[in-house]
């Protein structure tokens, strides 16, 4: 989730036209090797009510993107992943254009939910946050990806 965190900043800050990840797959095989832990269980500070779908918030972080022009791919060549971006190359970095995504349903629903916590310090006040209202949320940001694909 670091990556995330570093991909809003990114939008912020730098307006990238590109955001590739390599290395950010979030899959944790019960043998083997993980994403970047070699090998290892996910990271247990993660355990909190706002981060309940890796998949929808790699979702929310790609739409995003899209609406400010950068597109945002996932380099992995790994089988598996948690990131629902489309897959590139290094090669085919300069033609990835961002997609076109129907988003309103997620944005409107938390404008409703004002879950927003200024201070970046959500975990002070996660007792005000509801899961399955996350769990919503997050249906709503996966159906905006997959919309757009099909």
């Amino acid at each position: 989730t670091m990556a995330f965190t570093a991909g809003y900043w990114a939008l912020g800050a730098l307006r990238p036209r590109v955001m590739a990840f390599l290395g950010c797959d979030m899959v944790y095989p019960a043998t083997g090797d993980t994403h970047f832990y070699g090998s290892g269980t996910p990271d247990p500070l993660r355990i909190d009510v706002t981060l309940r779908s890796l998949e929808a918030k790699a979702a929310r972080l790609m739409v995003l993107a899209a609406r400010q022009g950068c597109a945002v791919v996932n380099l992995s060549r790994a089988a598996h992943s948690r990131l629902v971006f489309p897959r590139a190359t290094p090669g085919t970095l300069a033609a990835a254009r961002p997609g076109t995504f129907d988003a309103a349903a997620a944005l409107a629903e938390e404008d409703r939910l004002a879950y927003r916590v200024p201070s970046g310090r959500y975990w002070l006040e996660e007792d005000r946050f509801d899961p399955a209202a996350i769990d919503a949320v997050d249906r709503l940001w996966l159906a905006a990806v997959r919309r757009a694909r099909s």
